[in-house]
């Protein structure tokens, strides 16, 4: 039998094995999405049958969007890698202009062009970069209770998170490589980052 053949065969069914299994997740997250949203009143949408859903709406006081984006987070983040994308907004205006978030995004903030950034002996984690328009009223809003949020959600494994604001939006954005298509997870999940979201807030 002509080796080529036999690697080509191996190939296609490595692809399409591949694809089943893409395939079984994305069905099994549209629906625990679809029944997530239907329990705690959220509006889902799924535009097309290969692509994953989008949750939008109030949950514990928050109004979240969930949906499946590139990553883009990291300077050497592979075309097409897909996360599960959490965007939540929070109360505004912050006291100032600015960004903070896991060391992923030390890239992204940095070409904001921002100038100041707090002490070391702040107490951020040193995985957490950021930047600021104007230091003293960001240090104030640092407060003991928000440090400790900061540094929980901004470094949970292989899951970057941003927190950008200016003088009338303030997004926290949290990427992660979970497809969330178990509901408990999914809800366990969304809960701890509304509950810092509310702290995060001014």
């Amino acid at each position: 039998m002509n080796l080529w053949f036999v690697f080509w065969v191996f190939i296609a069914i490595f692809i399409l094995g591949t694809s089943l299994w893409s395939y079984t997740i994305l069905m099994k997250q549209k629906r625990v999405w679809g029944g997530f949203a239907k329990k705690h009143n959220l509006a889902y949408s799924s535009a097309a049958v290969l692509k994953s859903p989008v949750l939008q709406g109030i949950y514990n006081g928050i109004r979240v969007e969930i949906f499946s984006d590139k990553q883009i987070s990291g300077a050497k983040v592979r075309d097409g890698a897909m996360r599960t994308i959490f965007q939540l907004t929070l109360k505004a205006p912050m006291p100032t202009v600015g960004a903070i978030g896991s060391m992923n995004f030390k890239n992204f903030i940095s070409g904001l062009d921002l100038p100041h950034e707090l002490p070391v002996d702040a107490g951020l984690s040193k995985d957490i970069f950021h930047r600021v328009q104007n230091l003293e009223p960001f240090q104030i809003y640092m407060t003991k209770e928000r440090i400790p949020v900061f540094n929980a959600v901004m470094t949970i494994k292989n899951t970057p998170a941003l927190l950008i604001f200016n003088a009338s939006d303030t997004i926290l954005r949290i990427e992660s490589p979970d497809p969330f298509d178990d509901a408990p997870r999914l809800e366990k999940f969304l809960t701890k980052i509304t509950e810092a979201g509310k702290i995060l807030s001014v």
